[in-house]
């Protein structure tokens, strides 16, 4: 027998049949937890039952900034285990017994850091041999689920609880160190410093979300920077937020980011979801209701019926009425279309952009979006000579190409009766918000 054999799993092969016969509902508790044990050092995986959730910087997060945890998107996972701690020293020294530790430094129960996504691999890989058992990291949203409880969710802002140090090793209360596992509250399932302690390697390359239904989500194929969640000993309360994301190369290896083991069974039930897109997309900013259509094409995405109105301006940017209610904006720099913007995203929750001329050709040629209302001038008859009716007609064409600079179109007439647009002001285009899908 090898000499880092499995003492102990709590789990025969006629229970793992059983397992994958009876429904989730009849699975024995005995197997909601899986005890192994390498060369002395016992470590549990959690069962996390499948399940859907909404993943992302979602309302209860509390989002003070806008992040890289934006669009929220609806992801559906089957069932998996996940280790109720993070790796700890110990255990990583009895999978790779030629690890140097400084001996000083060498603490058993606290978790493991110093190790790149690189040394996480060949860790999993030589317990894999050792237990005979498909160890791996867990994905971002495997990892982000437990995080949340499961389907035992209480919906709070860290795992375990809304008071982070309860539950949390973070800047406030660590001292600048790590600390031994299993000291803070755990979460819904059982599950101890995924707020706090050290940062955890996933097995996901980076890469920006997107809006839409995701069936058991791995990431890209290939990218230059690996996943990292869990806020760390280092870091301050807005980090600490169970949808922050981090990223690094997997090469890096730093004194806050250890590891933490997930597995799934052979066999395992798979959740039937079809990913088919919501065809509108409802959002509140401050108390303007603001309704976004899908767009299919070759890059779909949402975009807003109307234009930015003067009502929505207001709301966003925290101005009091003004005479364009309902019409479109049109007279703001970049600097303060930015400020709208960032305005907007942090109060929707949602990863909002500017549409670009060709999204709003497209959405007009289907009949998704409405013709700007722009603030029109009155209309005036002009005596019926000619000096008067040349001058005015001199006045519109050099508004004319005043407005072909600035893009804003103008419409006269041959009849002395002219309709101008307004154009006091206006330095810029209407907008349309779109999310990408």
């Amino acid at each position: 027998m090898h000499k880092y054999t499995l003492l102990y799993i709590v789990l025969c092969l006629g229970g793992l049949a059983s397992l994958c016969a009876k429904p989730k509902s009849s699975i024995p508790d005995s197997l909601q937890v899986l005890h192994f044990e390498v060369n002395g050092i016992p470590f549990d995986m959690q069962r996390v039952e499948g399940g859907v959730f909404v993943m992302g910087g979602t309302r209860e997060q509390h989002r003070e900034r806008i992040s890289t945890d934006l669009p929220t998107h609806t992801v559906a996972l089957d069932a998996y285990y996940i280790a109720s701690t993070e790796v700890t020293q110990a255990l990583w020294k009895a999978v790779m017994p030629e690890w140097e530790f400084i001996e000083e430094l060498y603490l058993p129960n606290f978790p493991i850091s110093y190790i790149s996504w690189n040394d996480c691999q060949e860790f999993v890989r030589r317990l894999d041999s050792i237990t005979g058992m498909p160890f791996r990291l867990p994905t971002e949203a495997e990892w982000e689920f437990a995080a949340r409880g499961g389907n035992r969710s209480k919906g709070f802002r860290f795992a375990g609880g809304n008071i982070v140090n309860n539950v949390s090793w973070g800047l406030s209360n660590a001292g600048f160190r790590t600390h031994e596992v299993r000291k803070k509250q755990p979460n819904e399932l059982g599950l101890y410093d995924m707020t706090g302690n050290v940062s955890e390697w996933c097995s996901d390359w980076y890469a920006p979300y997107h809006f839409g239904t995701v069936p058991n989500p791995q990431g890209p194929t290939t990218g230059e920077e690996k996943i990292m969640r869990g806020s760390s000993y280092s870091n301050c309360l807005e980090n600490s937020y169970i949808s922050h994301r981090y990223m690094a190369a997997p090469t890096e290896a730093t004194n806050y980011c250890g590891m933490r083991l997930a597995l799934t069974l052979p066999n395992e039930p798979t959740l039937q979801v079809k990913e088919e897109p919501e065809l509108v997309k409802k959002i509140k900013i401050k108390n303007v209701r603001i309704k976004l259509v899908y767009v299919d094409t070759q890059e779909p995405y949402y975009i807003s019926e109307e234009p930015v109105s003067g009502r929505l301006w207001n709301k966003a940017m925290n101005l009091p009425n003004d005479t364009q209610w309902s019409q479109a904006v049109v007279d703001k720099t970049d600097s303060e279309w930015d400020q709208f913007l960032e305005k907007c995203r942090r109060q929707s929750h949602e990863a909002l952009l500017f549409a670009s001329e060709e999204e709003v050709k497209q959405a007009m040629e289907l009949g998704i979006t409405q013709e700007p209302k722009l603030k029109k001038a009155k209309q005036r008859r002009w005596e019926k000579d000619t000096r008067s009716i040349q001058r005015h007609r001199r006045t519109a064409q050099k508004s004319q190409k005043w407005a072909d600079l600035i893009g804003v179109q103008i419409k006269t007439t041959d009849d002395p009766v002219l309709r101008l647009y307004s154009l006091e002001q206006h330095a810029d285009k209407p907008r349309w918000l779109v999310i990408k899908k």
